[in-house]
C-alpha cells in the first residue's frame, strides 16, 4: 500500500471559496510511511483528491485545533496544516474495507446554500458526542469528477464510499463520537444517490429558500463587483464543473450567462435534484429558510428529533443559534453588513426566464415534498 509524507514547499491557495485542490500546496514526495496513520491519528483528516494522479491528500493539524468548530472545514484544514500525506486510491480503498461505518450514525445536511445550513450544522455540532464536518471538499470535488452522463458512476461510487469512511473518524476532542453531521456545499446533492446507496440509514436534511431571496443573499455574499464580464466568466467556468445544466450550456458553446442566469441555473439544479432523489425513495426532512428564521428553536428541535438524538442538552443547542455560525470566515455577518447588493429588474427578468424554461420547476416559491410545517 502506497502512502508518503509529503514535503510542503509553499502554500498557494488564493480563493477561499474554490474547492480544496492539490494545487493549494507546492510539495515534493517524501518518505514512505505506514498508511494506517491516516486512520489512527485523530489530527489527520482527508483534505482533497488528486484525481489526475489517483491519490488522496490528507492534512495534519496541530494538537488542540478543533475542525468541527470551523464554519468551513476545508478552509480550517488548509490554514492549520503542518503535514501533508498522499495515499494512493488503491490504498484508500484498502483502508476503507477495514472500516465499518454504521449509517445510522450519519446525518447529511444538503441545501441550496444561503439557507441556514451552516447554522443547522453548528446546532447539530453542539450536541454532545456529535462531530460536525462543515463542507468537506472531497465531496465537492467528486461532483466535478463525475460524468453527468453516468459513464464513470462505479468509480465515483467507490470513492464516495471510501472517502466518507475515512472522513468520519474520532477526533482529538471527541474520541467516541455518537454521530457525524456532514454539511455539504450545495453542489454535493448531485452525489445524493450514491451516498444513499452506501449509507441507506443516514438521516437526510434538506434546507432551501425561495429563488429570489436566495439570489439576493448569494449575490451579497459572493458578488462584490456587480455583473462584470470577469465575474460572469469566472462563475460560468466554475459552475460548469458542478451544475449539469451549465455544463451542457458550455459544451454547446452557449453565450456567457448573466450572474442572475447562473444563479438561477444553480438554484434550479439543486431543487430539481432534491425532487429526483425524493421521488426515487431517498428519505428526507426538508426545511424552508423562512421557517427556520421565524421559528428557530422549533425547527432545530424537530431536526434533533428527526436525527434520533436523545438526552440532548437543548439549552446548549439553542445557545449555538445565538452566534454567527460563519464567524471568522469571509462571509461573516459583520463583513456582509458592509455590502449592498440589490437585484435589478434585469436580474429578476433573467430569473423569471429560467423558471419559464425549466421543464419541472416554474415557481420560485416552490414548497418541496417532506417540508416541515410548524404546528
Amino acid at each position: 500500500m502506497t502512502t508518503n509524507l509529503m514535503v510542503i514547499k509553499e502554500r498557494k491557495r488564493q480563493n477561499p471559496f474554490l474547492p480544496a485542490d492539490p494545487s493549494d500546496f507546492g510539495f515534493e514526495v517524501g518518505e514512505s510511511i505506514d498508511p494506517q496513520i491516516v486512520v489512527t491519528n485523530p489530527r489527520i483528516t482527508l483534505y482533497c483528491l488528486d484525481h489526475a494522479n489517483q491519490q488522496a491528500l490528507f492534512v495534519e493539524n496541530p494538537a488542540g485545533v478543533d475542525l468541527s468548530q470551523a464554519p468551513f472545514f476545508y478552509h480550517a484544514q488548509y490554514e492549520n496544516t503542518v503535514n501533508l500525506y498522499s495515499v494512493s486510491y488503491d490504498t484508500l480503498h484498502e483502508l476503507a474495507k477495514d472500516i465499518t461505518l454504521d449509517s445510522h450514525r450519519l446525518i447529511f445536511v444538503y441545501s441550496t446554500g444561503r439557507s441556514g445550513s451552516t447554522l443547522v450544522g453548528a446546532a447539530l455540532n453542539a450536541v454532545d458526542g456529535v462531530v460536525g464536518i462543515s463542507e468537506p471538499d472531497v465531496f465537492t470535488q467528486l461532483v466535478t469528477f463525475r460524468d453527468f452522463g453516468g459513464s464513470n458512476k462505479d468509480e465515483i461510487s467507490a470513492l464516495v464510499d471510501s472517502c466518507m469512511k475515512l472522513q468520519c473518524k474520532p477526533t482529538e476532542q471527541i474520541p467516541y463520537p455518537i454521530a457525524w453531521a456532514v454539511k455539504f456545499r450545495s453542489f454535493s446533492i448531485e452525489l445524493g444517490d450514491l451516498l444513499y446507496e452506501h449509507f441507506p440509514d443516514s438521516k437526510n436534511i434538506f434546507l432551501y429558500r425561495d429563488a429570489e431571496s436566495w439570489m439576493q443573499s448569494a449575490g451579497r455574499a459572493f458578488v462584490e463587483d456587480g455583473d462584470s464580464v470577469e465575474t460572469r466568466t469566472f462563475f460560468q467556468w466554475w459552475f460548469s464543473t458542478l451544475v449539469p445544466s451549465i455544463a451542457r450550456h458550455v459544451s454547446e458553446n452557449g453565450p456567457l450567462l448573466s450572474i442572475a442566469a447562473l444563479g438561477a441555473h444553480s438554484w434550479l439544479a439543486v431543487m430539481e435534484r432534491y425532487l429526483e432523489l425524493h421521488d426515487n425513495g431517498v428519505p428526507f426532512m426538508a426545511f424552508r429558510f423562512e421557517d427556520i428564521k421565524s421559528a428557530r428553536t422549533e425547527a432545530v428541535k424537530k431536526i434533533i428529533e428527526y436525527c434520533g438524538l436523545s438526552n440532548v442538552d437543548m439549552e446548549a443547542v439553542y445557545s449555538s443559534l445565538e452566534r454567527d455560525s460563519q464567524t471568522d470566515s469571509p462571509i461573516a455577518q459583520e463583513i456582509l453588513a458592509g455590502r449592498d447588493f440589490k437585484l435589478s429588474d434585469q436580474h429578476r427578468a433573467d430569473l423569471a426566464q429560467a423558471l419559464v424554461k425549466h421543464p419541472v420547476i416554474q415557481d420560485g416559491h416552490l414548497v418541496v415534498p417532506s417540508t416541515w410545517v410548524k404546528e
